[in-house]
């Protein structure tokens, strides 16, 4: 008995379809788990660099060159996968127009605090955390997953926690939340999606 009532070329082209979407879930999936482990690690020895007055160029060595390979990684991990990311808004799924979203949100926090100093450093790392959390709730949602939402509210205690800190250990609490809160979280979903499929 056939799976579908479609005819066997549209059949074909059905499962060609479901499994490209799975595999480009779980490329994504794997990536944004890394990416978050990558910024983790920026933020936690930007943090490493201020506290004990570590004499080495912070945006140097460890954000441009860290970022450089990262991207060059990421590129050649989804050309392997023959995946392609769309950067226009017109092609993006729900899950990329939320992250587009937050990125940009992400970017206003940064820039009243890094340029304009508008913000003191546990407010800009608690708004951080509060978006962040959010993203992972929306993310929780729409993978129908329990990681993400474990994440979305480690994202709000992290928040919580920054506002009642130092100065000093804003960078801290992110590199934290970055770790615990989105990249855990981030490889659970993965692990789950290739165990399911297997």
């Amino acid at each position: 008995m056939p799976a579908t009532s479609l005819p066997p070329a549209q059949d074909t082209e059905l499962s060609l379809s479901v499994e490209r979407a799975y595999r480009e879930s779980l490329v994504t999936d794997r990536l944004g788990a890394l990416w978050s482990l990558i910024l983790a690690k920026c933020v936690l020895a930007q943090w490493a660099i201020q506290r004990f007055a570590i004499p080495v160029s912070g945006p140097l060595y460890i954000w441009t060159l860290t970022l450089i390979m990262g991207v060059v990684a990421s590129l050649y991990y989804l050309h392997a996968h023959r995946v392609k990311l769309y950067l226009l808004p017109t092609h993006f799924r729900v899950n990329a127009a939320v992250l587009a979203g937050l990125l940009v949100a992400l970017g206003f926090v940064a820039y009243a605090y890094f340029a304009q100093r508008l913000l003191p450093a546990p407010l800009a790392a608690a708004l951080a955390a509060v978006l962040l959390g959010s993203w992972s709730l929306a993310r929780a949602a729409l993978r129908r997953a329990w990681p993400p939402l474990f994440g979305a509210f480690l994202w709000w205690g992290v928040a919580a926690t920054s506002l009642r800190s130092s100065a000093d250990q804003a960078l801290l609490w992110l590199g934290l939340g970055l770790l615990c809160a989105q990249a855990l979280p981030g490889f659970a979903v993965a692990a789950r999606a290739s165990r399911q499929r297997v």
